[in-house]
This record gives C-alpha cells, structure tokens and sequence, in this order.
C-alpha cells in the first residue's frame, strides 16, 4: 500500500524490546516524534496504555491530541508530507514496521471521529459495511446477528431495531454518534480511538455516550482524547496531559486530578490557562 507518511526506525532506551515493561500493556509507544513536513507536531512521546482501561488525553487545543491518538492507527499517512520517527507497539507488533497491513491494523484498532459521519444508507448497512467488506460473515443470518450484537453494544438497539431499514440520517446526534460506535465494533477490534466522541452532543446524550465508554472498557481498550475536564474524570482509568506537541505526565486519573506530578498540569486542570 502507498502511504504519504515516511516512518524512521528508532531503538529507544527501554524501548520495544523492554518485554517485562511492556507485557501488561496494550500498546506501548516509545520515543516518538511526528512532524507534518519541516514542522514538528509531536515530540518524544513515551506511554505505556493497558488493556481493558479507558486512557484520556488531556490539553489545549493544538497542543498535538488529536494528532497523537491518529498515529495510534496509521490514520495520518494520508497526509502529504507527515512523517514518524520511533515505534508504535500492539501486543508486541510495531505498527510502523515494514509490511504491516494497515487495512487489518485499522480493522483491529477503530476509530470514532469528532462529527458521526453515517454513511448514507440504512442503519443496518451501516453497522453492516465493514462486516461485508471485510468477508467477516459466513450467510445472512450471521450478518444480523453481527449486526444486533454491534448494535446491542452500542446501547443503541432498543432504540432502533423496528426500524433497521430508515435512513441512518433521521437518527439524532447522539443516536448518529452511537451508531458510528456500533459500525467500529461491528469489525471486532480490541482497541477503540475515540477523538472528543461528545463534544457536539447535548448533555443527555453526552451521558449516554459516557456510559457506553464505561461499559465497553469490559471488552475493548479505550482511548478518548477530550477537552472536557469532568468528562476526563467520569470516564477514564488513566489521564494523560499534551501541551505543545508534548507529554507532560500521564498519571491514574485520580491522582491527575487531585495531585498531578507538575505543576503546569495542575494550572491547566484548575483553569488557569487554556
């Protein structure tokens, strides 16, 4: 596959090949850099993320979240001129290694996007693209089977199983943003990307969303990047805080909020800046 982005191999100190450092962990990032042409986005971010938790990325905006949690999932190739430097590691795989297939890394690592983006065809076939493309069922009835489970752990099926057939466009907001949920978890991936799922929704269906978050760490790694403090707090087992294309500290997120390691991090969660 023909990618924009250009990836340089680095060993880092304690690095891919720490296996007693990263053996409880889901994905292991060391030394990275990211750079969209002559400038750099990101700088030597190291992080450990576990399995099964919900990690929560933290800081202004620009301060390089958003960026960071794509190349979790390759989803900044495409860009004209961006390029990588250290290792992405997923249960022991370098994501950035040569050969890897990136359609099968982006089945195993979903992503959910700011604005729900429906596909303009019924529900069902929305939650059921990916299940298709992908020759993921063996005949129809395992397609509404994936479906109904997709949907079930979404907690959008009770709203919409007599209607599976309506466009996905006469959703709400927030059904829209679950049903997006639904269409990821429909491809069976152990990890969930989630950049600031709640941020366009009304606070009840931003509880909604919340809620599943919680529920689906049982199954899946989660990763939200989020500019809502509270959120932050409600959600998530680990908070980690950019600033300036940086990683200032990632901490349990009861410790982040109550006795961060830094004290810019603290100026920054009590609202003195950003």
């Amino acid at each position: 596959m023909n990618t924009a982005v250009q990836t340089v191999r680095t060993e880092a100190t304690g690095g891919i090949h720490d296996a007693g450092r990263t053996a409880s962990h889901k994905i292991s990032v060391r030394e990275l850099n990211f750079f969209y042409g002559k400038s750099q986005a990101l700088h030597n971010i190291t992080l450990d993320i576990p399995e099964r938790e919900v990690m929560a990325f933290i800081g202004p905006s620009g301060c390089g979240k958003s960026t960071f949690l794509r190349t979790l999932n390759r989803m900044n190739d495409t860009i004209p001129g961006a390029r990588v430097e250290g290792s992405v590691v997923i249960d022991g795989q370098d994501i950035y290694a040569s050969g890897t297939d990136v359609v099968s890394l982006r089945r195993k690592v979903g992503m959910v996007f700011q604005k729900s983006n429906p596909f303009p065809k019924s529900i069902f076939e929305n939650v059921a693209y990916g299940v298709r493309i992908n020759h993921m069922a063996a005949n129809n009835a395992d397609l509404n089977d994936r479906v109904e489970k997709a949907l079930k752990n979404a907690a959008l099926w009770d709203e919409v199983k007599d209607r599976l057939k309506s466009s996905a466009f006469g959703l709400s907001g927030g059904q829209q943003q679950r049903l997006c949920i639904a269409r990821a978890l429909a491809v069976e991936p152990e990890v969930v990307l989630m950049d600031e799922p709640a941020s366009a929704l009304d606070p009840i269906a931003t509880q909604k969303i919340e809620e599943l978050i919680v529920e689906l760490k049982k199954d899946y790694t989660i990763v939200i990047v989020t500019h809502n403090m509270q959120q932050a707090a409600r959600v998530s087992d680990r908070t980690s805080f950019f600033l300036l294309g940086k990683l200032i500290e990632s901490n349990p997120t009861r410790k982040m909020f109550t006795s961060p390691d830094q004290k810019i991090t603290e100026d920054y969660i009590t609202g003195r800046f950003g």
